[in-house]
C-alpha cells in the first residue's frame, strides 16, 4: 500500500467510528482492503461503487471513508495541477480537523502563492500546538505575501517565538516596509515588543512613527499615553493627528489644553483632529466647528460626524450633494449612526448601475482621519489596472450589509428586498446568511417568498438552502438534494483572492469562494453539517460521478460529515 497506507494505519485510533448509528454489520477487513487498493491505484469510481454496493449488507464505516477521503487529499496534494492543489488545500481546510494538518502542511511548500496563503488561511483556523509550528515554518516562505500573513497570525495568538520571527523579518526587509511591523510587536504586547514600539515613537521615519501611535491606539496601551502627550506639542503635524487620535482614545483630560491650541492651528487637518478629541473630552462646541466643516462638504469631517449622536440632520442636508465623494460619506456615516433615512440612498451602494462604483478606505496622511474613496466605473478600471481589487470592494461592501442589519428590522428587510429586486447577485450570499442569522419571523418569511422567486435562480437557490439549515418545514431537503445532483459536473471551488490583514474590514475574516463557487460548496457543506446517511451518500454520489477536480474539496467534507 506504500507509505500512504503506513499513514493511516498509525492515524487508525484517532478516528471516531459511528458505526452504532446503524443496525447492521460493519464492513468485513477484505472488503475494506479492496476498496483502499483501488483508491490508492487511482480507482476512486470503482472503489465507491463497490463501497455503495456493500451498504445493503452493511452499514457505513465512518473510518474506512475517512481513509478514502485522505487518500484523495494526499493524491491531490502531490498533482501538478495548481487548480488542484488549491482545492486540495481548501478540501483539507474544509475538514476543519487537526487530522488534515499533514495535507496543509504539503502546502505550505508549494511555489504557488495563492496555494499557500489558503494553507495559512486554515492552518491558523486549527487551535493546536502542531499548527503554530507550522505558522513559524510559513515564515520562511518565498513569498513576502506569505510571510507577513504568518507573522499577523503568529502576533495574534501571541506566539513565545513570534516576537524573534516577526524581528528578523523586519531585518531582512529594506527600510521602507518598516511601518509594517509596529503594529505586529504591539499585537504580541509582551515587555521585549512593547519595547521596540517605545523605540520606534524616535523613528527617522515620519510614517513609522505615525504607525507605531496607531499600533498603541488599536492595541489599548494606556501606560504608554505619557510619551504620546510629550509628543504632541513638538511633533510633526502627521504625528499630532496620531497623537491625537491616542488621546481621543484613552479620554486623556489632561492634555485638554494641548488640545484646545491644536483646534486653533492653520493645518485644517490637525484642526479636525483635535475638535474630535475635544468632543470627546466634553467640549460641545466642538460638535458645531464639525458640522459646519462638513456642510463645507469636508469629507474627512462628515465621517467625524458618524461617532457623534446628533448630527444626523446636518448629514440629511448632504445626501442629495451632486459630488458623490461628499454623498457616499453622508450616506454611510448616518448608517453607522443607524439613522433610516439613509435606507433610500442605500441603493446607490448596493446596487450596480450605470456608475458601477466601488468604495475603498481613505485617510489623510498622518492616519487620524478617515473619509471612504469612491470610485466609478469600476470594471472599466479593473480591466485597465491589474492592481486595482475589485475583490476588497466586494469585501467592503458585504461589510456595509453587515452595518445595515444593525437598522431598525423594518429598514434592514426594505434594504434586503432591494438586493433581491435589483438581483445583485455578489451581494446575495451574505444577505441571506444575514436573514438567516436574524431569524425574525419576518426575516424568514421574506426568505420564503424569494425562495419561490420566478426568474432569479440564484435568489431561489441560496433562499431554499438557507431555510434548509433552518429545519424549516417543507420541501426544502429535497430542494437542496435535487440541485446537488444537477450541478454535480460543476467546478467547484474558485477562491477570490486574499485581503490583506491591514485592510480587513472585520475582525474574523472568511476565505470565500467566488459567486459562480460559492453556492456549490455552500450546499455540500450544509449536507456535511447534518452529518445524517443521507447527506453522506450525496457526498459519495458527487465524489463518483461528479467532476474530478471536484473530488478534492469534497474529500475535506466527507472527513467532516463523517468525524
Amino acid at each position: 500500500m506504500g507509505l500512504s497506507k503506513i499513514f493511516f494505519v498509525k492515524t487508525l485510533p484517532i478516528f471516531f467510528s459511528f458505526s452504532a448509528l446503524f443496525s447492521q454489520e460493519p464492513f468485513p477487513q477484505k472488503e475494506k482492503n479492496h476498496i483502499l487498493y483501488l483508491a490508492q491505484a487511482h480507482k476512486l469510481p470503482q472503489a465507491l461503487e463497490k463501497y455503495t454496493n456493500l451498504l445493503s449488507q452493511y452499514s457505513h464505516d465512518f473510518e474506512l471513508l475517512q481513509e478514502l477521503a485522505f487518500i484523495l487529499l494526499q493524491e491531490g496534494s502531490k498533482n501538478s495541477d495548481p487548480v488542484i492543489q488549491q482545492l486540495t488545500m481548501f478540501g483539507a481546510g474544509l475538514a476543519a480537523s487537526t487530522l488534515s494538518l499533514d495535507i496543509l502542511e504539503i502546502g505550505l511548500h508549494n511555489p504557488s502563492l495563492q496555494t499557500q496563503l489558503t494553507a495559512i488561511h486554515f492552518i491558523s483556523a486549527l487551535e493546536d500546538d502542531r499548527s503554530q509550528q507550522l505558522l513559524i515554518q510559513a515564515m520562511k516562505s518565498d513569498h513576502l505575501s506569505a510571510r507577513f500573513e504568518a507573522a499577523y497570525l503568529l502576533a495574534t495568538k501571541k506566539h513565545p517565538f513570534a516576537l524573534g520571527h516577526i524581528e528578523s523579518l523586519m531585518n531582512l526587509l529594506p527600510p521602507f516596509f518598516k511601518p509594517y511591523f509596529p503594529q505586529l510587536f504591539s499585537i504580541i504586547g509582551s515587555k521585549e515588543s512593547i519595547s521596540l514600539v517605545v523605540s520606534f515613537l524616535y523613528d527617522p521615519d515620519p510614517y513609522v512613527r505615525v504607525e507605531s501611535i496607531f499600533s498603541i491606539v488599536e492595541t489599548g496601551r494606556d501606560d504608554l499615553l505619557p510619551l504620546i502627550r510629550k509628543k504632541l506639542s513638538h511633533a510633526t503635524p502627521l504625528e499630532q493627528e496620531a497623537c491625537l487620535a491616542a488621546i481621543r482614545r484613552f479620554k486623556d483630560s489632561a492634555s485638554l489644553d494641548q488640545v484646545k491650541k491644536l483646534s486653533e492651528t492653520s493645518t485644517e487637518n490637525v484642526r479636525i483632529a483635535a475638535w474630535q478629541t475635544l468632543l470627546t473630552l466634553g467640549d460641545p462646541k466642538a460638535k458645531k466647528a464639525l458640522e459646519r466643516l462638513a456642510l463645507k462638504q469636508n469629507v474627512f469631517a462628515i465621517q467625524a460626524l458618524k461617532d457623534i449622536p446628533g448630527s444626523e440632520n446636518v448629514l440629511v442636508k448632504l445626501l442629495s450633494c451632486p459630488n458623490i465623494q461628499v454623498r457616499i460619506n453622508a450616506i454611510l456615516s448616518l448608517l453607522h449612526l443607524k439613522d433610516p433615512r439613509c435606507v433610500p440612498f442605500l441603493r446607490e451602494i448596493f446596487i450596480t448601475d450605470v456608475k458601477d462604483i466601488s468604495i475603498f478606505p481613505g485617510g489623510s496622511m498622518g492616519k487620524g482621519l478617515f473619509g471612504w474613496k469612491v470610485h466609478t466605473s469600476s470594471s472599466q478600471m479593473a480591466a485597465k489596472d491589474p492592481n486595482f481589487d475589485l475583490s476588497l470592494a466586494l469585501h467592503i461592501k458585504e461589510h456595509f450589509l453587515h452595518e445595515a442589519l444593525e437598522l431598525p428590522e423594518k429598514s434592514f428587510l426594505t434594504v434586503a428586498n432591494m438586493i433581491f429586486e435589483a438581483e445583485q447577485n455578489d451581494l446575495i450570499p451574505i444577505l441571506v446568511s444575514l436573514l438567516e442569522n436574524l431569524k425574525s419571523e419576518k426575516a424568514i418569511a421574506l426568505l420564503k417568498q424569494k425562495g419561490s422567486k420566478a426568474g432569479a435562480p440564484l435568489i431561489r437557490d441560496y433562499c431554499n438552502l438557507s431555510l434548509f439549515r433552518l429545519r424549516e418545514e417543507g420541501d426544502y431537503e429535497k430542494y437542496v438534494f435535487q440541485w446537488i445532483l444537477n450541478q454535480k459536473h460543476t467546478e467547484l471551488i474558485k477562491l477570490r483572492p486574499f485581503v490583506s490583514w491591514k485592510m480587513r474590514q472585520e475582525d474574523h475574516y472568511n476565505l470565500t469562494p467566488e459567486e459562480t463557487s460559492r453556492l456549490l460548496i455552500e450546499m455540500y457543506t450544509a449536507v456535511a453539517l447534518r452529518k445524517n446517511e443521507k447527506g453522506i451518500l450525496g457526498i459519495l454520489k458527487a465524489l463518483q460521478e461528479g467532476n474530478p477536480k471536484n473530488r478534492y474539496a469534497l474529500a475535506g467534507l466527507l472527513l467532516r460529515a463523517t468525524e
